[in-house]
């Protein structure tokens, strides 16, 4: 059985809201500084963020991934990393790195 959590609405959890460093309040758009806790008529929920490690990203879609084009099999994409790399490996199976940089989408046509 899954538990939903309810999360209750708040400044800090407000896209019109910005977190203050210096007291952890937050700074409204609309109101000016409020405690974090304090919540308004017009607060608009953040979009929930996704983690990097929930993105599933592998080495093929990184940028410093340099993909062998005499490869036999197109399914099986065989390179190597330019930052750690020497030995040419799948990197479809092969999780992405701290070092991660997503590919630019190519438009070709």
């Amino acid at each position: 059985m899954t538990q939903k959590i309810k999360i209750k609405k708040s400044c800090s959890n407000c896209i019109k809201g910005l977190k203050i460093s210096v007291n952890n309040d937050i700074l409204c758009r609309e109101k000016g500084a409020v405690s974090p806790d304090y919540v308004c008529s017009g607060h608009r929920w953040l979009p929930e963020r996704k983690s990097f490690k929930d993105q599933n990203y592998k080495c093929i879609d990184c940028e410093n991934f340099i993909l062998n084009t005499k490869s036999a099999d197109p399914s099986f994409p065989i390179g190597l990393c330019r930052l750690f790399s020497v030995r040419q490996f799948n990197g479809s199976q092969k999780n992405a790195c701290s070092k991660f940089v997503k590919k630019a989408e190519s438009n070709v046509s």
